[in-house]
C-alpha cells in the first residue's frame, strides 16, 4: 500500500498473456468441471486461481491495484475459460465485470470497499422478489429476497437494484449485511451458486448508491474520477457483451467435446466409421463455421467499443442498438449451434458423464439471461432504423 493507504498500482499484462494464463488453467477445470457441477459452486481452488492469474483485476482500476484494460481483453479470456467450464467461466466473468461496476459507484464507496487491497470479490443480485425500503436519515433501510447472486459463496460485498418502480439505482452492501439462501437447483450453470441473498433491516448510506441515470450514460462520479476510457461509455453498452463471451467458449468446448468423442466410434448398424460419415464432416464443418463467425462478431463489438471509449464519445443510437442487436444474435446462434451438436453427438452424449450434454444446457441457461433477450434487442435496433424514439417501458 502507499501512504493514501491505497493499493499499489501494478503493470497491466498484455492480452496475450492473460489468455496464455486461462489456457494453462483449462485441464484442471475440465477436470473439475462434473465436481463444479454436483457442488453447485466452483471449488475453492478455482477462484483461487483466478485471482492468482488477476482475472478479477481486469476492469479494476490502477488506482485501487487494478489493471483498467478493457471488455476486449475480458471476452478473451472468458470465452478461454467457458471452452473447459461455462460455469467457471461465467463465474470469473463477473468477478471482472462487478469490479468494474464498483468503479463507477462514488469514490468514498469505492474507498470503503477495496480498503487498501487489490484482491476483492464482488456478486451482484438484481431482481428482488420481494422487498421494501424505507428512506431514513442518510441512506435507506432495505428488508427483502433479492435473486440471482452468482459466486456469491466467495463474495466480499454485493451489489443490488434498488427495489424502486422508478429507479434503477446500484446499491453496495458489506457481507456482513446479507444472509444467503441456498437455493440454487438448476438444470444448467449450476456450478455458478447463483444463490438469494436476503436482506434484513439493513442500512445502506448514501454514498454507497450509484444513479441508474449516471451509470447508463457514462457521467458517473467514480467512472470521472479515474479517466479510463471504459468508464465513460454507457453501462449498458458495454455490459450486453458480458455473457455472450461464455457461449462463444462454451460452445466452442462443446464442439471439440464432439470431435473427440467420434474419434474410433463407429455407426451402429453399419460399421462406418463415424469420422468418415459426410454429414458428420458437414455437421461439424457448419458448427465450427458458425461458431468462428460468432467470435469474429464479438471481437469486432467489443474492439469497436473500445473505440468509442478511446475517443471520448458515445455511439449514435444506432450504433449502440447494432451492438446490442449483435451479442443477442451471438446467443441466439450459438444455441442452435449446441443443439445441432447435441444431435450429432448421439445417444452416448446424454449420460451425466459426458461433458456434451453439460455444455448443452449451460448453454442455453446462459442464453436465457435478461441481457440478451432478442425480440427486445431486435425491437430497439427497427426503431432506431427509423430514427424512433426509444419505447417507455410499461406503455
Amino acid at each position: 500500500m502507499n501512504d493514501l493507504g491505497l493499493a499499489k498500482p501494478q503493470t497491466a499484462p498484455t492480452l496475450e498473456e492473460l489468455v496464455g494464463r486461462a489456457e494453462a488453467l483449462l485441464p484442471r477445470l475440465r477436470e473439475r468441471a462434473v465436481e463444479t457441477e454436483r457442488n453447485r459452486r466452483l471449488p475453492d481452488v478455482s477462484v483461487q486461481e483466478f485471482r492468482e492469474a488477476g482475472f478479477p483485476k481486469i476492469f479494476a482500476p490502477p488506482r485501487f491495484g487494478g489493471y483498467g484494460l478493457g471488455i476486449d481483453a475480458a471476452a478473451a479470456v472468458v470465452s478461454t475459460l467457458s471452452s473447459a467450464c461455462a460455469s467457471s467461466g461465467w463465474v470469473a466473468n463477473l468477478f471482472m465485470n462487478h469490479n468494474w461496476m464498483v468503479s463507477l459507484f462514488p469514490m468514498q464507496a469505492q474507498e470503503e470497499y477495496w480498503d487498501g487491497s487489490s484482491d476483492r470479490l464482488i456478486s451482484t443480485a438484481s431482481l428482488a422478489t420481494r422487498s421494501q425500503m424505507d428512506v431514513v436519515d442518510g441512506g435507506y433501510r432495505l428488508t427483502g429476497r433479492w435473486k440471482f447472486s452468482s459466486g456469491c459463496d466467495f463474495a466480499d460485498w454485493f451489489i443490488i437494484m434498488k427495489p424502486s418502480s422508478t429507479s434503477a439505482d446500484w446499491m453496495l452492501l458489506p457481507r456482513s449485511d446479507v444472509t444467503i439462501e441456498d437455493d440454487w437447483f438448476t438444470s444448467g450453470l449450476c456450478g455458478t451458486g447463483s444463490r438469494d441473498i436476503i436482506l434484513d433491516n439493513v442500512f445502506v448510506p448514501s454514498h454507497r448508491v450509484a444513479a441508474a441515470a449516471d451509470v447508463q450514460t457514462g457521467n458517473s462520479e467514480g467512472g470521472h474520477a479515474h479517466g479510463l476510457p471504459l468508464l465513460k461509455v454507457p453501462f449498458g453498452l458495454g455490459a450486453s457483451w458480458a455473457i455472450p463471451p461464455v457461449l462463444v467458449g462454451a460452445a466452442a468446448g462443446m464442439a471439440d467435446a464432439v470431435r473427440q468423442s467420434l474419434i474410433g466410434k463407429k455407426a451402429l448398424f453399419t460399421g462406418e466409421l463415424q469420422v468418415e460419415r459426410a454429414p458428420n464432416q458437414i455437421r461439424l464443418a457448419e458448427a465450427l463455421t458458425d461458431i468462428h463467425a460468432a467470435e469474429l462478431v464479438m471481437r469486432h463489438r467489443t474492439a469497436e467499443i473500445m473505440t468509442w471509449a478511446k475517443a471520448g464519445g458515445a455511439p449514435s443510437p444506432l450504433e449502440a442498438a447494432t451492438s446490442g442487436r449483435d451479442a443477442s444474435y451471438v446467443a441466439r446462434l450459438v444455441t442452435r449451434v449446441a443443439d445441432s451438436l447435441s444431435l450429432m453427438a448421439g445417444a452416448q452424449s446424454i449420460y451425466l458423464a459426458n461433458p456434451v450434454q453439460r455444455f448443452l444446457r449451460d448453454i442455453h441457461a446462459g442464453a436465457t439471461h435478461v441481457s440478451l433477450v432478442w425480440e427486445e434487442h431486435a425491437e430497439r435496433y427497427g426503431r432506431a432504423l427509423w430514427d424512433l424514439p426509444p419505447k417507455v417501458p410499461g406503455k
